[in-house]
């Protein structure tokens, strides 16, 4: 299923990921730290792929904090893994649920993800819906899970193309936008580029 409990349904117009966001932010308690286990419930009821773009949208929006990516990305995995699974509902380790995060940065980066995702969303329509058709969520699954284990790889700007790539499969997915999908796939095809040559340079480092 695309979106939370919700069967798929051609002609259902979703919410704008936008407003989800917005909502999202307004949940916040004011004020406060929380750690990751207390963040995702807030998150509600719209599935996988919204809890995929949220945290692909912080890693964007937040990404100059060191080590943000894995806070986010590994997050990201344990999502795609679990979708690809066919589970209805995420389950996190306790580890990732204890880790904290700060409440002013979080809250900032919902604030400009939600901004950038107004900005974009006049050019979001339903088109090749053929390519959001539950048959092949399972295919999408796996690239998204590709692209997550990227972005948990701590190497600062690296791995931006790979979080914009799964921004660009969620947002594809939530509305039903076969030509976002299309671009996720291209941003996926040059991440896999760009990790091939980085381990490359490496191995030549290494062995020179």
């Amino acid at each position: 299923m695309i979106n939370g409990d919700l069967p798929y349904d051609p002609v259902l117009k979703p919410d704008t990921a936008s407003s989800l966001v917005r909502h999202l932010e307004s949940t916040l308690p004011e004020g406060e730290d929380l750690t990751v286990g207390q963040f995702l419930p807030l998150l509600g009821v719209h599935g996988f792929v919204f809890f995929i773009l949220v945290l692909g949208l912080l890693n964007i929006a937040i990404f100059m904090l060191p080590g943000l990516s894995i806070v986010f990305g590994i997050p990201m995995v344990i999502l795609a893994v679990q979708m690809l699974l066919g589970l209805q509902a995420p389950i996190f380790p306790a580890y990732v649920r204890r880790h904290p995060i700060q409440g002013s940065v979080l809250r900032k980066g919902l604030q400009m993800a939600a901004f950038a995702l107004e900005k974009i969303e006049p050019a979001i329509k339903p088109r090749l819906c053929y390519l959001t058709h539950p048959r092949i969520i399972r295919f999408h699954s796996v690239v998204a899970l590709l692209l997550a284990f990227m972005v948990a790889i701590p190497i600062p700007f690296i791995n931006i193309p790979p979080t914009i790539g799964i921004i660009l499969l969620s947002i594809g997915l939530m509305q039903r936008d076969g030509v976002f999908i299309i671009g996720a796939y291209v941003f996926g095809g040059w991440s896999f580029w760009l990790y091939e040559s980085l381990g490359r340079a490496a191995q030549n480092l290494v062995g020179g």
